[in-house]
């Protein structure tokens, strides 16, 4: 049973990783191939780490839905941004989907906004064409929305229901193995200060990450976005991995509430 999940999920990578090249009208063949060769790369590696009986990378693997919710957030905004731009690609200005990315840019539109900042950011390169500007305004904006949107919405469910559900049997080394606390009494201290720093982290990378082109890194603006599959992952990863971190304390914060319950 082990074996097939790590199957299936690694062909839900690979379905992801193309799915931008494989819609966008303007994807090229090569495009699709090198898309297919990435999500392989990270799907083997999904697979030899769900596969194992022993903990690898992957926090809370035996923790479910907490790994299945993050995998429908990255599917959600990856489908959502590659539709809007196909829609602007074909020249659908009439579509739901592109007048909603519409409307969400003129609410988040205001001082110290992250969408607002970050567009601004990106867009001061003045070589950028028209159709680039508006395509960069929508995967923003729809990114943003969509994967905090899902992840205040995943962090509720944790917290309002019984996750996780096998309370008696959930092992912390397995599902964080990459936290080490110095001892068994100070482990739900430890815990909520792991997840503040991530809290803290992923607020910060939300600011900082448009700002890469600001500080020198060229290679950033034009000749990446210009390429609309790269922007939709760039789009994409901006914010989910920003998400992610806050997930991930979301989820500390409640493994430590349960452990200070414990305790007494």
């Amino acid at each position: 049973m082990r074996l097939l999940g790590a199957i299936f999920r690694a062909l839900w990578v690979v379905v992801v990783a193309a799915i931008p090249s494989l819609v966008l009208p303007s994807a090229s063949q090569g495009a699709v191939e090198f898309a297919l060769v990435i999500g392989a790369i990270i799907g083997m590696f999904t697979f030899f780490e769900y596969g194992s009986s022993t903990p690898g990378f992957v926090d809370f693997r035996h923790a479910p839905p907490y790994n299945r919710f993050r995998a429908f957030t990255i599917a959600m905004q990856v489908v959502t941004i590659t539709l809007v731009c196909r829609a602007v690609e074909l020249g659908l200005s009439d579509s739901v989907l592109v007048g909603w990315a519409q409307q969400g840019a003129q609410v988040l539109d205001f001082k110290y906004s992250p969408v607002s900042l970050a567009i601004d950011a990106i867009l001061s390169d003045s070589r950028f064409s028209d159709t680039t500007a508006i395509l960069l305004v929508y995967s923003i904006t729809t990114s943003f929305i969509v994967g905090v949107g899902l992840t205040f919405l995943f962090a509720l469910i944790l917290w309002v229901f019984g996750w996780p559900r096998d309370r008696e049997n959930f092992n912390l080394w397995a599902n964080l193995p990459t936290f080490q606390p110095s001892d068994e009494g100070s482990i739900p201290k430890r815990l909520r200060r792991d997840a503040y720093f991530n809290i803290a982290l992923g607020i910060v990378l939300i600011y900082a990450l448009p700002l890469l082109p600001t500080y020198g890194f060229d290679w950033f603006t034009v000749d990446l976005f210009e390429n609309n599959q790269v922007m939709v992952w760039a789009a994409t990863l901006w914010v989910f991995m920003a998400t992610s971190l806050i997930a991930r304390a979301s989820a500390m914060l409640k493994i430590a509430r349960i452990l200070q319950r414990a305790q007494g």
